[in-house]
């Protein structure tokens, strides 16, 4: 069985914004201090949401974050991308 290689690319939001995924799974991680709403679920500081794709699928969504108020909003995006 060949092995396949892929890549990832991590991406740092400050501010409500939107981010499209085309890729294979995608990684959610609030590493600020305040809320945010990733399409409508809430995570709060240090928590992550990981939506994962079986062997050749791709993700293929555009996902709306918004913060909460206060100081320090930063989302951390994680995509692996099989080249």
């Amino acid at each position: 069985m060949a092995c396949q290689q892929y890549i990832t690319e991590t991406k740092l939001f400050y501010a409500n914004s939107q981010t499209d995924t085309n890729c294979n799974s995608v990684i959610f991680i609030n590493s600020g201090s305040v809320n945010v709403s990733v399409d409508n679920v809430l995570l709060a500081p240090n928590q992550t949401l990981a939506i994962d794709g079986n062997r050749d699928e791709m993700l293929v969504k555009v996902y709306e974050f918004n913060f909460a108020a206060g100081s320090n909003p930063q989302l951390t995006v994680v995509f692996k991308r099989y080249i």
